[in-house]
């Protein structure tokens, strides 16, 4: 009896399961979709802030600032009267442009309702405020004898930009790591550790409890092909999983793949063999299902948390990023982040794939440890 045989034994019980496909797909999906939908990738279109006006001067300079007000980013709406305010809107007082030139003291009134989105509020004040000085230095230049003068004379100054800001996107990122993006990656690592803990455990506690480990032995195939194939079964269901849920991914959300897919699937292969160990590891040392189904709990979502797979790492505290390193989650998001969103290649995630090597020998060497053949 060869690994082999073993490991297609372990899939066709794992696949006899009814609500095998369930987990293996559906619900992975499920999750994906509250999770894209609950951390939306920015939109590419500038969402513009809505600014409502209610002029009371109706003069030359409270046009100039309505006007000043404009821009990409800001829908300035003019209204007739009081009853149309709402959201947020700026009031101009009677004897606006009067006073200004004066030098008597204006008030503009920003109101704005409760359940207005306070950052859009914030940027809408920001704006007014400049606006305001771009107008107070036109009437500094002008220096007009009165509103009259004010109006032939406004625009015979053009104010030069003396700063200009130019922005652009830091290090290598290509894609942000948020929407659907992120959260098929996240959730495959998630539900790998949930699909291969989970029925890896059970039938190998079974197999324990039927005697059908024990007479497995008696067979020519040896410890090694016995633990070889069982390791096996679980590394190909975790793949399959990774291929379905990527594919998918891509299908209906389009999600982006970076430059290199064989790096990711050489990723998510080492991280299965991780958790192929995991499972036989715990498959070892459990004896009740009801335990190991709760220790399955536990675990997966606790280096789900830690690794990045419920936010990316990049926003937690170092500290927090730090611990994520310690469980194979972590290293495995890690990985992906870099090949997926920050377009760097195979060689990047070298480093990555032997540490997931590393925790693979770790746990199929406690595994060997503990590893019985017969029900206590």
């Amino acid at each position: 009896m060869t690994f082999w045989t073993i490991a297609v034994n372990d899939l066709k019980l794992t696949i006899k399961d009814k609500m095998f496909f369930f987990w293996l797909l559906v619900f992975p999906l499920l999750f994906a979709l509250i999770f894209g939908m609950a951390f939306p990738e920015s939109e590419g279109e500038i969402r513009k802030i809505t600014l409502n006006v209610l002029d009371h001067d109706k003069s030359f300079l409270s046009e100039q600032l309505v006007k000043e007000l404009e821009s990409e980013k800001y829908a300035v709406k003019v209204l007739e009267n009081e009853e149309e305010k709402s959201i947020r809107t700026l009031i101009i007082p009677q004897n606006f442009a009067k006073d200004i030139i004066s030098g008597t003291k204006v008030e503009l009134i920003l109101e704005k309702e409760a359940s207005s989105n306070m950052e859009a509020s914030q940027a809408a004040y920001s704006n007014i405020l400049k606006a305001i000085i771009k107008i107070m230095s036109r009437i500094i230049l002008v220096a007009p004898e009165d509103e009259t003068d004010l109006k032939v004379r406004y625009d015979q100054h053009d104010l030069e930009r003396l700063i200009s800001l130019q922005t652009e996107m830091g290090g290598k990122l290509h894609v942000i790591p948020a929407g659907f993006n992120h959260s098929i990656p996240a959730i495959t690592i998630m539900f790998i550790i949930f699909t291969i803990l989970m029925y890896g455990g059970i039938i190998l506690l079974e197999e324990r409890r039927h005697g059908q480990l024990e007479r497995t032995f008696l067979s020519p195939a040896t410890f090694a092909t016995i633990l070889g194939g069982k390791w096996t079964s679980r590394v190909i269901i975790g793949m399959i999983q990774t291929i379905l849920l990527f594919a998918v991914g891509k299908v209906l959300f389009k999600i982006y793949f970076g430059p290199s897919i064989l790096s990711i699937l050489l990723v998510a292969l080492f991280f299965c063999g991780s958790i192929a160990g995991m499972s036989i590891l715990f498959g070892s040392v459990i004896k009740k299902i009801e335990i190991l189904i709760i220790l399955n709990i536990l675990v997966a979502n606790t280096m789900s948390a830690l690794g990045g797979c419920w936010w990316p790492l990049e926003l937690v505290p170092r500290g927090i990023r730090n611990l994520g390193f310690i469980f194979p989650t972590g290293w495995a998001m890690d990985a992906f982040h870099k090949l997926l969103f920050f377009g760097y290649g195979l060689s990047a995630v070298l480093p990555h794939i032997g540490v997931l090597f590393l925790f693979t020998v770790i746990f199929l060497i406690l595994a060997i440890k503990f590893f019985k053949l017969r029900k206590n």
